[in-house]
């Protein structure tokens, strides 16, 4: 478990450097820390994404190295994207403060990113339309992929008695914040009444184990490990904001889609094709993601993965968005989501 740990600290320090990572081409100098091992094309692109030869379209992906993307990397090797005369070019960024922002400046053509970026962005007026889902909860209690963690002998019995207490997120003010108040609040609790300590994933653990922090809010595989250490889950927080509540989202900007339709359409539909074939064999999906993200192969073979649905279920995305008000993310949730969802493949 310590070896683990220490993988995943590099991973992330990783991140914080902007390591570019993907199956096709890999940015400047971090391509030699780069971890992917996909089989995409090698060929470079010129700036419409077209390659030298004519033959494959070069799909610039931002995203952070999460269970989620293990599916289009699945996509890439087998064949998908080729199918549509693409390649994928996967680029880790820390998050949606850099990523989004370089998409409005056309350095890349489709970002991963939480659905409460996505709220917030909406929000904020600027041109970005999510074109696919990313992941949703499993919405099965005790079984999902993010959690409320606590030591095994605290006195803390459910999210409720968090009222006072230190919880660690990776984000404050980020989506498991806003999760966390919809539990909270469901247990009988204040949210207001918590304190909300940022902490990166890979550090949680150890902070709860040292009583630095009351409870960890957190997410596999690290949600896996803190488990099998024996700490207790007092909740599922994805799911208290809804059953099927979509935890990431696909962005692209207004403008990719209004100058080049069919690019972005080609692009959700591979995508769609790779999230149902990671459904249908989730072994292939863990061994993709062992490879990609240098979780250790036996950690990947027992972690809870992401459920992927398909149509942003309206009432998940409007509970979603309403969590993300409550939690003083957003000021209003109708903003957040006017015109942010678009059918590409009606």
């Amino acid at each position: 478990m310590n070896r683990l740990r220490a993988i995943l600290a590099t991973a992330a320090a990783s991140m914080l450097l902007l390591t570019g990572c993907g199956s096709g081409t890999t940015s400047g100098a971090a391509s030699s820390e780069a971890t992917a091992t996909g089989s995409g094309s090698t060929a470079t692109s010129d700036a419409s994404g077209t390659t030298a030869d004519g033959e494959l379209k070069t799909v610039r992906v931002a995203a952070v190295p999460v269970v989620d993307v293990a599916a289009i990397y699945l996509g890439e090797e087998k064949g998908f994207f080729a199918e549509k005369g693409m390649t994928i070019d996967i680029q880790f960024t820390t998050g949606s403060s850099i990523s989004i922002p370089a998409l409005l400046q056309d350095q890349y053509d489709v970002v991963y990113t939480g659905s409460v970026n996505a709220f917030q962005a909406r929000e904020k007026g600027l041109p970005v339309i999510a074109v696919a889902e990313g992941g949703r909860t499993t919405g099965e209690p005790g079984a999902d992929h993010g959690g409320i963690v606590v030591p095994e002998d605290s006195e803390i019995q459910d999210a409720g008695d968090l009222e006072g207490k230190s919880v660690a997120v990776n984000a404050v003010k980020g989506l498991h914040e806003a999760a966390i108040r919809q539990s909270v609040k469901k247990a009988g609790g204040d949210p207001d009444q918590v304190n909300f300590l940022e902490l990166a994933l890979p550090d949680m653990q150890p902070a709860l184990e040292r009583g630095s922090v009351d409870a960890i809010s957190t997410s596999e595989p690290f949600l896996g490990n803190a488990k099998e250490a024996g700490h207790r889950l007092i909740a599922d927080p994805y799911i208290d904001v809804d059953p099927e509540f979509v935890t990431a989202v696909y962005l692209t900007s207004e403008q990719k889609w209004a100058q080049d339709p069919e690019f972005v359409k080609d692009f959700v539909e591979v995508v769609k094709k790779s999230q149902e074939y990671a459904t249908e064999h989730p072994d292939e999906f863990r061994t993709e993601l062992s490879n990609f993200t240098e979780i250790d192969p036996e950690t990947a073979e027992t972690m809870i993965l992401t459920k992927f649905g398909w149509g942003f279920p309206e009432q998940a995305m409007l509970r979603g968005s309403e969590a993300s008000e409550e939690a003083g993310i957003i000021e209003d949730a109708e903003a957040g989501l006017d015109g942010l969802v678009v059918d590409v493949l009606e």
